[in-house]
């Protein structure tokens, strides 16, 4: 199933916006209550990931919490506030609210650690303090790109944008915005942290989504095809990127670290019946499924048709089928049931309706 939203982009952001739960809504409010706070440096420090501040003996821990609710630039935290209303309105009725809020975490929190981490490592190769003390990391840039990976994971074909040149696919956002915030970074318009946090959001979220998650089925993770490693890269490459992703998927099978991907069998019996095991195809189905009764609740949600009521079945027995010249009056009918087994019914109408049909028939 292929479709294209780009252009009811409002309607969906007007509707996640009243339809999204409360604690969608409680991020948000976070989110501008921590730019509103930006303006003073001291709470950006103390509520910002300092790489400094995070080793002994200061242990700023609770700034992993509280950093992705702190942008400086006002389009910053209106593209923070638009993906988390509609992550909500799209994941929460499919996960839950509690799957939701853990997911955030999940991507929010080790992705500090691992910028502060490459800020350390800089500071080692460099020996510059600025990386330790002036340099906070910040923001929610981690979870726009687990956003884009939760969208391809339910919605793979969906196209984007149409061009002259190519259709724009969900399956190429993920990439397409590395290498835009790249670009971003060369022009000193974004953060180092921010393509650190946002290329590292993309690569965790995959790996729990992939292989850690548990379903309401029973199931653990996603093991499809379009949703493997090397769907999130050009055809060209992606062939190389998948040797490669299977490489270190077989070492950490045998280290235990991931659990072997399961496979389906069909085994036949003279019955002709099949037995067949749950894998990728499960999820694959699982995944249509859901997209297809999102789609039918949104189409159902825009087109206001109106619907005639249907008559109850009193009126139907009240209303005659006969003209009120040719109705029979229930107490004229007579049933004269004779001996012979045969059984004769007659009736007979009142006088003014049968001169009324024969004045009417002359």
């Amino acid at each position: 199933m292929k479709q294209t939203f780009a252009h009811d982009i409002a309607p969906q952001l007007r509707s996640a916006i009243f339809s999204s739960g409360l604690s969608a809504k409680l991020i948000c409010l976070f989110c501008i209550i921590g730019y509103c706070l930006s303006f003073s440096s001291s709470c950006v420090r103390a509520l910002a990931v300092i790489p400094g501040r995070l080793m002994p003996p200061n242990f700023w821990i609770w700034t992993f919490v509280t950093h992705s609710f702190i942008e400086l630039h006002v389009w910053h935290m209106i593209i923070d506030v638009i993906v988390v209303f509609l992550y909500s309105k799209m994941i929460e009725p499919l996960w839950g609210t509690k799957e939701l809020l853990k997911f955030y975490f999940i991507v929010t929190i080790p992705n500090a650690l691992f910028a502060a981490s490459f800020y350390i490592l800089f500071y080692g190769l460099t020996f510059n303090e600025d990386y330790l003390f002036e340099r906070p990391i910040y923001g929610l840039a981690s979870f726009i790109g687990a956003f884009s990976v939760v969208i391809k994971q339910i919605m793979p074909d969906t196209v984007l944008a149409t061009t002259p040149f190519f259709k724009l696919r969900q399956d190429h956002v993920p990439l397409l915005i590395v290498l835009l915030s790249t670009i971003l970074w060369l022009t000193s318009l974004v953060p180092l942290h921010f393509l650190i946090m946002l290329a590292f959001g993309i690569k965790v979220s995959w790996i729990y989504l992939r292989f850690f998650q548990s379903h309401s089925n029973g199931t653990t993770g996603d093991m499809s095809t379009s949703f493997s490693l090397a769907s999130f890269f050009p055809p060209l490459i992606a062939p190389v990127v998948s040797v490669l992703a299977n490489t270190i998927f077989e070492i950490f099978v045998k280290l235990k670290l991931c659990k072997p991907m399961p496979k389906k069998s069909l085994i036949p019996s003279s019955a002709g019946l099949s037995v067949t095991i749950p894998g990728p195809d499960t999820a694959d189905a699982d995944r249509r499924r859901q997209k297809a009764l999102k789609a039918l609740n949104d189409r159902m949600k825009l087109e206001k048709t109106s619907v005639e009521s249907w008559p109850e079945m009193d009126d139907l027995s009240q209303t005659s089928l006969l003209p009120p010249t040719h109705q029979i009056d229930p107490s004229a009918v007579t049933i004269d049931m004779s001996g012979n087994g045969s059984i004769s019914l007659s009736s007979s109408m009142n006088k003014d309706n049968l001169s009324h049909s024969t004045s009417s028939s002359t």
